[in-house]
Parts: C-alpha cells; sequence; structure tokens
C-alpha cells in the first residue's frame, strides 16, 4: 500500500508556492503494537495552516521542513495491531496532516459518528472553526446580553458559527 503526501520543502514568503512542497508516494509502514492505519476520508484547508508554516513562535509549533503538512481530518481506521484506543471502521478526527494514510496510536483523535453528522461537519462547525467560534465569542471576547458585534464577511464558517453563538446568547 502507498501513502500519497505533501511534504513541506521550503518556507514560503509571501504566498506559498509550488516549489514549497513535494508531492511524495512512500509505502505505508508495518504497524507495531497499539498502532492504527487511518484512510483519509477529508483533508481540512484552513487559513491558520499558512500561519504554521511560519519559524515563529505562535499557539502551535511551526511545521518543521520534511514534514507532513498539518492538517485537520476525518479518516476511518483500516487496520489495527494489538491494543488500540479505536477499533477497525471507527470514523476519526484528529491532525492526520495532508497525506492518503497516517499511521498513530489514536493519542489527540476524536471518535465522530458519521451517523449523526456528515463527516466534513466534523472539521466545520463542529471542529476547530466552530471551537474558535465558541471560545472565542464566549470565553474570550466575554460579551454580555444587549453588546452589539460585528462579524466581518470574511470569516466565513467560524464568522457564521460566532455569529450565531452570539444570536444564541443574546448578544
Amino acid at each position: 500500500m502507498e501513502n500519497k503526501q505533501l511534504i513541506l520543502v521550503k518556507r514560503p514568503k509571501g504566498f506559498p508556492e509550488q516549489d514549497n512542497w513535494e508531492y511524495k508516494t512512500e509505502a505505508v509502514a508495518p504497524l507495531e503494537e497499539g498502532q492504527m492505519l487511518v484512510e483519509q476520508q477529508f483533508v481540512s484547508l484552513d487559513p491558520a495552516m499558512r500561519g504554521w508554516m511560519n519559524e515563529t513562535r505562535s499557539y502551535i509549533p511551526p511545521i518543521k521542513i520534511g514534514e507532513v503538512m498539518r492538517a485537520g481530518t476525518v479518516g476511518k481506521v483500516i487496520e489495527t495491531k494489538g491494543t488500540t484506543r479505536f477499533k477497525k471502521d471507527d470514523y476519526l478526527v484528529g491532525w492526520g496532516g495532508v497525506q492518503q494514510y497516517v499511521i498513530t496510536n489514536g493519542e489527540g483523535y476524536q471518535k465522530v459518528a458519521p451517523e449523526l453528522a456528515d463527516l466534513t461537519t466534523y472539521l466545520g462547525v463542529l471542529g476547530l472553526t466552530g471551537l474558535t467560534a465558541y471560545f472565542g465569542i464566549l470565553e474570550v471576547a466575554a460579551l454580555k446580553k444587549g453588546e452589539v458585534v460585528l462579524v466581518s464577511g470574511c470569516c466565513r464558517c467560524c464568522g457564521k458559527c460566532g455569529g450565531s453563538n452570539c444570536q444564541n446568547q443574546g448578544v
């Protein structure tokens, strides 16, 4: 089985260019005890990814040169070895990166239910953008009933979620 990956090979200056990346195909390594093989179903492309490419201090360490491009993903466990956190055929959301398959011990992953919501929803309103909006409005801004909020149209999903949170709180 072969894994297709997008590798960061050079930090972009300004807008990322094709030469910042290497499209790589390599064999999927055999699983070790306690590991799972996840086949990615969806990869989230988020504005934050551009900041992760910079070698600067941030809320999350930068992507190292030679690493798979970091990204939120939803995937299905297709193989396990030994005792694992999740079982075969479970759907998981986590930081699988821009690649077809990821090997993980499950740390940092959460099980999701495709029967409750479309899998892409776990990367949007039920994922990072939804959480950003939720905590940004309700905890960081700590808005109170009657206050006025302006949400920029360029905020997309996060702004939409934030606007809904405000509405639900009577802001």
